[in-house]
């Protein structure tokens, strides 16, 4: 099978690392699958793209609405000759729609990311959608929140949640050495980490007031933001000095997220309610891939990964006085916490796994080429 891909970008997010781990998975799982991946800009966040048996090619657009770029594609897919093509972005689909006029290759449109409670004709991304859906013949979303929010029509929708590859936690360096690098000196911590870019979706401010408040009742509280963003340095400007730093750490961005995650003992995702929902969050499930409990903003498709008291914790939006009741629960109960933690990495390693999830993109790509199989289900 030859499958074209097409992603606006390879800057450092989610969607572009949940596109590298199936093209891996792809691989892996199948022995005759070639795969061309287009990126269409130059940046590239992702150097093992060079290291992968794929072909791999930039296509720069130039301003907001670069006409030639169909072209440029339509040059692509009549060169690689894809069996089906996956676009990440609505931008690419947009473009593929004049682009593969011709050629009338099987298209899926892997746009829906996110569930935002609010999507309505008000939002950008939304009537992209709406735009494209007369013209689609399926979408692919990765939570179910994500297909009920922007209303496309079930006999062209389907829900294939995030794969993690599982090897990725295997074979860390000892807990102790990445501690020592975050923290010199010894002593009890009951530490907290969010992984989050610091941007409009994302609430650090209500995951630091709630730092704040509980490391002036209890100094073994710890808190580790990981990422980087616009919002970064105003955050950081927040806390007084003697707590930069020490009590609270701004990591920056990290490559050994894994390795990180062994030194915490909560993994928290706080997010903005509206317009930007949760589609499936990376950062949870790697925090439930590593055995940690989860706290986390519910709603969208937050909900359908985090279930209240089996594998974390929910709070409201915003809601402060919740989050630090829900840490101080996790830190007087260790025993709940283990429970949590437990069952939360069961639940990702059975249903999460790099091998289901590159199956059922196989089992929707074949379904798209007129194979005789259902389309898969969560």
């Amino acid at each position: 099978m030859k499958i074209l891909m097409i992603t606006n970008t390879l800057k450092k997010g989610g969607k572009e690392r949940r596109m590298l781990e199936l093209i891996k998975g792809l691989l892996e799982a199948d022995g005759d699958c070639r795969i061309m991946l287009v990126s269409l800009d130059n940046i590239v966040d992702y150097p093992q793209v060079y290291e992968m048996p794929i072909r791999f090619e930039m296509i720069v657009k130039g301003k907001s609405k670069d006409w030639r770029l169909a072209f440029k594609l339509r040059r692509a897919i009549k060169d690689f000759n894809p069996d089906i093509i996956h676009s990440w972005d609505i931008t690419a689909s947009a473009y593929l729609q004049i682009a593969n006029l011709i050629s009338r290759k099987p298209v899926i449109h892997g746009v829906i990311y996110d569930a935002a409670a609010d999507s309505d004709v008000f939002r950008k991304h939304y009537r992209r959608i709406k735009m494209l859906t007369p013209f689609s013949k399926m979408f692919v979303a990765n939570s179910k929140a994500g297909l009920a929010a922007y209303g496309t029509p079930s006999i062209k929708s389907v829900c294939i949640y995030n794969g993690i590859d599982l090897n990725r936690f295997n074979k860390l360096p000892p807990v102790e050495e990445t501690t020592a690098q975050l923290w010199p000196e010894k002593k009890p911590r009951f530490v907290i980490m969010m992984v989050a870019a610091f941007e409009i979706r994302k609430d650090h401010g209500t995951l630091l007031e709630a730092a704040l408040q509980l490391i002036n009742e209890d100094d073994s509280f710890h808190f580790v933001f990981i990422g980087e963003g616009e919002f970064r340095s105003a955050l950081m400007e927040k806390v007084p000095a003697h707590l930069l730093n020490t009590h609270i750490l701004f990591t920056g961005m990290r490559h050994d997220i894994e390795a990180l995650l062994q030194c915490a003992d909560v993994g928290v995702l706080t997010t903005n309610a509206g317009n930007h929902g949760e589609g499936l969050s990376n950062a949870i499930i790697e925090y439930m891939a590593s055995g940690l409990p989860v706290i986390a903003t519910k709603g969208g498709g937050t909900d359908e990964l985090v279930r209240e008291e089996e594998t974390g914790l929910l709070i409201a939006p915003g809601d402060v006085n919740a989050l630090v009741a829900a840490i101080r629960k996790l830190k007087n109960d260790p025993l709940l916490a283990g429970q949590l933690g437990t069952k939360g990495a069961a639940w990702v390693r059975s249903e999460l796994n790099l091998g289901r999830v590159t199956r059922s993109y196989l089992q929707l790509y074949r379904h798209q080429l007129g194979e005789q199989i259902p389309l898969p289900t969560n």
